[in-house]
């Protein structure tokens, strides 16, 4: 007996049924064989393009709360006159209300997944464990004490009760302009005593390149971290917008993720990722959204599109990235990358996450490939079912409790703003 059949789906230009069972995909078969296979719940999928879903790999999922403000602004001066100042005022409840709206607007994009590095990470914790979908959560680390960093409530928390399987834990040391060597070096310790990954921001901005060369004699801030030992498998270095061939070199060598962030950077000016330089380096490369302060969408679909167009207009060639090695990287790499190698694929034995697509999108009326359709032409109206691990977190492109969500969510903002 499966929990649920999808019959007739597409899947990569073919028609197939699929069978869930125990949050496995227990069966990939052609349209018609299950048909008369026992299950708990039918579904016609016939409408549908089945895909796997999005792992967003770098976030600030709370800055939902802060979207919007001072939108042409550059980053340090950003951060320090209109972030920092508002982000003092954060309490738990808000960060979780904030959290709550950007789960929701990462389901409405076929996001299932993502790696936060933010404040009060409790309440960050609680809201990924109550909307279903997976999630890193981070212990942060800057050189400035904040009482809105509760590592330690966070590690007694996963003592306590331990985590389900669909949560981690990372440490992340903000940046090299937030912390100091004898920071980063604690961080590799505990990663080492504790058995965590580390999420980390780097070469994001030319002013990032300045203080390795000026603050840390470093040749750039890739050399930097990996002096200190942050450079190691599993690292995931957010941006990368400034680093060179002997960069990339290292980053590929020590077995790090990317996670590429392109309307973030676009957005402040930072910089490109040179995706193709960085794949012929051997980069494992996985795409975020960053915080909705600085995107300031969460949506998984334009962000994937931006990447591919970025990557394209860096390499000055239209075939500088295959929409497959595209498709590869913001699903199964990026699965990987957040510690879930079982997902990211839809094929038997495989974590049961998926999303159904409406077929009747008009980014599909034409024809064509329709994974590519979805990404460069489709938008989050597109989405009708999300799944993780076979349980739907979104149906009909609407969470039960959306209007809840949109509520507390205002509130919250209100008395950070």
């Amino acid at each position: 007996m499966y929990d649920l059949i999808l019959s007739n789906a597409l899947l990569r230009g073919r028609r197939v049924d699929v069978a869930v069972a125990a949050g496995r995909f227990a069966a990939v078969e052609p349209a018609g064989t299950l048909a008369r296979a026992e299950a708990l719940e039918r579904l016609d999928a016939t409408g549908f393009l089945l895909r796997p879903p999005f792992y967003n790999t770098h976030t600030h999922q709370a800055m939902t709360l802060l979207r919007g403000i001072d939108d042409d602004c550059p980053l340090m001066d950003w951060l320090t006159r209109c972030i920092w100042p508002r982000e003092a005022r954060l309490t738990p409840e808000a960060v979780y209300a904030g959290t709550r709206l950007a789960i929701l607007e990462g389901l409405r994009s076929g996001c299932v997944a993502f790696n936060d590095m933010y404040f009060h990470q409790p309440a960050i914790l609680r809201a990924a464990d109550e909307m279903g979908v997976r999630a890193r959560v981070a212990l942060m680390y800057m050189d400035q004490v904040s009482d809105h960093i509760e590592n330690d409530a966070l590690l007694a928390l996963c003592r306590e009760g331990g985590l389900p399987p669909r949560l981690g834990l990372a440490l992340a040391p903000h940046a090299l302009y937030t912390t100091t060597p004898e920071i980063l070096r604690r961080v590799v310790g505990l990663a080492d005593r504790l058995g965590l990954p580390i999420h980390i921001h780097a070469a994001e901005t030319r002013d990032e390149v300045r203080i390795a060369r000026e603050r840390f004699g470093a040749e750039s801030p890739i050399a930097y971290l990996d002096a200190c030992g942050i450079l190691r498998p599993g690292t995931v270095l957010a941006h990368c917008c400034q680093v060179s061939e002997d960069d990339l070199g290292r980053i590929a060598a020590q077995g790090c993720y990317v996670a590429h962030c392109p309307q973030s950077n676009q957005k402040l000016a930072s910089g490109v990722f040179p995706w193709a330089l960085a794949a012929k380096h051997g980069v494992a490369i996985t795409v975020g959204t960053d915080g909705a302060a600085s995107n300031n969408g969460l949506s998984m679909i334009a962000e994937a599109k931006a990447a591919a167009l970025s990557a394209k207009l860096n390499a000055g060639a239209p075939d500088a990235l295959a929409f497959a090695d595209l498709d590869r990287a913001v699903t199964e790499t990026a699965a990987a990358a957040l510690g879930f190698p079982n997902a990211g694929r839809i094929a038997p034995s495989a974590d049961a996450d998926f999303i159904l697509v409406s077929l009747g999108h008009p980014a599909f009326a034409a024809g064509g490939d329709p994974d590519a359709n979805f990404v460069y032409a489709a938008d989050p109206s597109a989405v009708h079912s999300v799944y993780c691990l076979g349980r739907p977190l979104l149906r009909a492109g609407h969470h039960p409790d959306e209007a809840a969500i949109l509520a507390d969510a205002a509130r919250a903002a209100r008395t950070i703003r």
